[in-house]
């Protein structure tokens, strides 16, 4: 597979299946097709809970909280329209753990004093899910914990904390050499306040937490901490320490029993050696799935049953995470390999890991032909559950579409133009400014103004 041999298409261009599964055997590309769509009605079950269907919306930080980090009407009205999507799992936001760990000002914060607010949230989800597809039908809801590190944001300007120095990194933040990381014991009572918001969220009434490790943040750096000193850095079982001992500690806690514990993970930073995770130590760009199975192994050892994989850092290269059309550059390689990558690396460790039910990423390129590459990826025992991020705010009732209709309208889909993407960088809040422009469109025109 060959980039350079592909002439480009330029943005998505695809009219029909034929055509793609043209380009999939021209490239020699691990993608599978199917129109197999009984595969979406796939019920996982993972202890006492029971998934409904196999699509999920992904995690997508919104930046619309209050002041204080609880959800507003517009974070309400987002989880109501994918509430009466019809999605079987829906990944809720990321939302900090304490207050220095905020991206924005404007994330999401659980806390002791808006705990309450949080559960109107989900019990609004749940209601909304059962209005729409009547009483059996209950979404599960997973709550994403996470500390933002290096893209920590007080006041709107950056506050970057730092488990390790990645230089590619530091220079796009104007991080110093002597700039300082933060302490083992940071870290250690970073711990208690994950079980603290994992305490919340279980009193909240979340079927889950989602222990966030990837894209850049706190818990992914560390991952890669290779030149960090302490009991947090060097080793593959140091580099992973706080993520066992988070998982272990919510496990045990008796406040957080029932939970679903799941991780959002990077399987690949695409940063090279010794800055990136799941890469090559050769010093290319190479994925190198060594160690990101080894992490897998050890959550599945530990009981964390599902996992959602993703790559890349999207302040840094947005197209190995969420390939586009339109962005603030563009990529050397085409953009079908970008979701090729994604979709095939997720399947080698679905294969690998048959335990454990991983969801997958990467669709939401593929606009209305989306679903078959899902169901293929189902079919093909390349994930277990499907998930969309991007679609799920430009289109939230994209599982309704598919499992009643049998397609994904056109005209509703994301086309990935990253205006999204431009809102979250810039002030924070974003959404969908073409298929939901009554809303954000004023926001996003404000914005540029």
């Amino acid at each position: 597979m060959a980039n350079g041999t592909y002439k480009s298409k330029g943005n998505f261009s695809y009219k029909s299946l034929e055509a793609l599964q043209e380009d999939i055997d021209k490239l020699d590309l691990g993608l599978k097709l199917s129109s197999n769509f009984d595969v979406f009605k796939n019920k996982i079950t993972i202890g006492e809970h029971t998934i409904p269907n196999a699509l999920a919306t992904h995690p997508m930080e919104g930046g619309d909280s209050d002041s204080i980090g609880s959800p507003t009407d517009l974070t309400t009205r987002k989880y109501e329209n994918m509430a009466k999507g019809g999605s079987g799992l829906i990944w809720i936001e990321a939302v900090s753990i304490s207050e220095e760990g905020r991206s924005n000002d404007k994330q999401l914060w659980l806390k002791e004093d808006n705990w309450q607010e949080f559960k109107k949230l989900n019990d609004l989800i749940k209601a909304s899910a059962k209005e729409a597809f009547g009483d059996d039908f209950e979404p599960i809801t997973i709550i994403q914990l996470n500390h933002s590190g290096r893209y920590c944001k007080v006041n709107g300007k950056p506050n970057p904390i730092i488990a390790t120095h990645k230089k590619p990194l530091d220079d796009r933040l104007g991080i110093t050499e002597d700039y300082e990381t933060v302490t083992d014991e940071y870290l250690d009572e970073l711990i208690e306040k994950f079980i603290v918001a994992a305490r919340l969220s279980k009193k909240a009434g979340f079927d889950g937490v989602d222990v966030k490790a990837c894209h850049g943040y706190l818990l992914g750096e560390l991952l890669s901490a290779y030149n960090r000193e302490g009991k947090y850095g060097g080793s593959f079982e140091n580099r992973t320490k706080i993520i066992k001992d988070i998982v272990q500690r919510i496990k045990e806690d008796q406040d957080c029993q029932g939970l679903l514990i799941a991780a959002r993970l990077n399987v690949y930073d695409a940063l090279p050696y010794p800055h990136g995770f799941g890469v090559s130590k050769d010093g290319s760009l190479d994925v190198d799935l060594e160690e990101p199975k080894k992490l897998i192994q050890m959550l599945s050892e530990e009981g964390v049953k599902l996992i959602s994989l993703t790559m890349g850092n999207p302040y840094f290269i947005p197209h190995i995470n969420k390939p586009y059309d339109m962005g603030k550059y563009t990529p050397e390689e085409e953009v079908i390999f970008s979701c090729n990558r994604l979709i095939e690396k997720v399947g080698t460790l679905q294969k690998a890991f048959p335990d454990v039910h991983l969801v997958g990423v990467g669709y939401s390129w593929f606009r209305q032909l989306a679903p078959y590459v899902a169901a293929g990826s189902l079919e093909n025992n390349m994930c277990r559950i499907v998930g969309f991020g991007r679609e799920s705010i430009s289109y939230p009732d994209f599982a309704k579409d598919i499992l009643d209709k049998g397609e994904m309208v056109s005209n509703k889909v994301c086309i990935s133009c990253s205006k999204c993407s431009e809102m979250k960088a810039k002030i924070g809040t974003c959404g969908c400014v073409i298929r939901d422009a009554d809303v954000y469109m004023p926001i996003y025109k404000a914005m540029n103004q």
